[in-house]
């Protein structure tokens, strides 16, 4: 009797954990880095192939996993902005939250800009982000300091992280150029 619900438990926890994870950790930034690889040479199936692949891998919470999540959603806008999905890219870049987790909030930022630019042409982008102001994002979910500046002309809501802290809470608008100049996707802008 007692092997028997022994076997049972077993047979219930397999199925159970079935199709949760495939792969361990180890596997999992091994397969980020293959993608990585196969992005930069311009093979988009092989990369998508093992994004899929790392995205099924444990990577046990805490910052790895929240730095392996972060690096997985930045490949993978890379190949939907060579695919030309642009909204989906942008879609996917606005839900990377947490540069005190381990994300490349730099990184993602800039990869905004690059897929508005795929998406409305390089000229009207930094024609469109001229005199746009900038509210802080009131987001309680976050530890970082993120700030948003509502592009009217290309109806997007870009938010991106900064070290700047506006110090006067009463101050909820400042110039996008003032609080942004220093950031790396700036440059992309100028």
């Amino acid at each position: 009797m007692n092997s028997k619900f022994t076997f049972l438990a077993i047979v219930l926890f397999s199925i159970s954990s079935f199709g949760q994870y495939k792969y361990d950790s180890g596997h999992g930034f091994k397969f980020i880095t293959k993608s990585e690889n196969y992005l930069k040479t311009g093979n988009l199936d092989k990369a998508k192939k093992y994004i899929k692949k790392a995205r099924k891998s444990d990577f046990q919470g805490g910052n790895p996993e929240a730095t392996a999540k972060s690096r997985i959603n930045l490949i993978e806008a890379q190949i939907l902005i060579r695919q030309k999905l642009y909204d989906e890219a942008l879609t996917l870049l606005d839900t990377t939250h947490g540069a005190s987790f381990g994300v490349n909030c730099p990184e993602r930022d800039s990869l905004k800009i690059a897929a508005l630019f795929s998406k409305y042409g390089k000229e009207k982008v930094k024609a469109s982000f001229k005199n746009i102001q900038v509210i802080k994002r009131p987001d309680i979910d976050q530890f970082d300091t993120d700030y948003c500046a509502f592009n009217k002309e290309l109806n997007y809501n870009f938010c991106f992280y900064t070290d700047y802290e506006i110090l006067n809470d009463e101050k909820t608008k400042i110039n996008f150029q003032e609080l942004a100049k220093d950031q790396i996707f700036y440059k992309l802008l100028e």
